[in-house]
């Protein structure tokens, strides 16, 4: 085969190759997007506003629809649809106890509710299991207490443990806050993280969290 014509060939397939990949990720991108779009939105007041936010408008506001932000999210549609059943609640009726230290969750739960900067810090609480930080986390730190403070209905609820796969939290330490990741655990980990991402966006609360309601 001429050398020129076989150089041509590799340089056709070489093409076809990323352009294939580029085509894929597109495709994830706008799976993504279609998924986020599907998630319903939080309808809540303001005073006398009623506000309409989806989690790309938290998402925004944070900087990036992070596994986090995402949990918390779907954690907060819960907590009203059990709190405050078919009425749309108030930014000012929320009390939230967090035992989740990540920038992600408080973001979530600040731009939906402003429970941290309206001026009552004691209406937002960090209580972390002992043991755990922001560097050390487990499946119990995906846990929140709403309030609604004008019944003192609560709603206690945890993401599933089965949810998160074995060994998931020691890479994440190793990957986000360690010296030594290797390549491969970088990649597996942000893959199950992705993962983790679309399920938290898709399945049924009741298939995410398990809850406790108290009236």
């Amino acid at each position: 085969m001429n050398k020129s014509i076989f150089m041509i060939l590799i340089l056709l397939i070489t093409f076809g190759f990323f352009t294939k990949i580029e085509s894929e990720d597109r495709i994830k991108n706008v799976s993504s997007e279609k998924v986020m779009s599907e998630l319903f939105s939080i309808l809540i007041y303001d005073e006398d506003d009623l506000l309409e936010i989806s989690i790309e408008d938290v998402g925004k506001y944070h900087g990036d629809v992070c596994l986090c932000l995402t949990l918390a999210f779907r954690a907060t549609q819960l907590a009203i649809s059990q709190l405050w059943q078919d009425e749309m609640p108030k930014r000012g009726d929320f009390k939230i106890i967090s035992a989740c230290p990540t920038p992600g969750s408080r973001d979530c739960f600040e731009f939906i509710t402003r429970v941290i900067t309206r001026g009552k810090s004691n209406d937002f609480k960090l209580e972390l299991p002992q043991g755990t930080d922001i560097e050390n986390m487990r499946s119990d730190n995906f846990n929140f207490l709403f309030i609604r403070k004008s019944t003192s209905d609560s709603i206690r609820i945890q993401a599933r443990e089965e949810l998160f796969p074995d060994g998931f939290f020691e890479l994440r330490n190793i990957v986000k806050y360690g010296k030594t990741a290797t390549r491969q655990e970088e990649e597996s980990f942000w893959s199950i993280k992705q993962e983790l991402k679309h399920k938290f966006m898709t399945l049924p609360a009741e298939k995410i969290f398990v809850f406790e309601l108290r009236k």
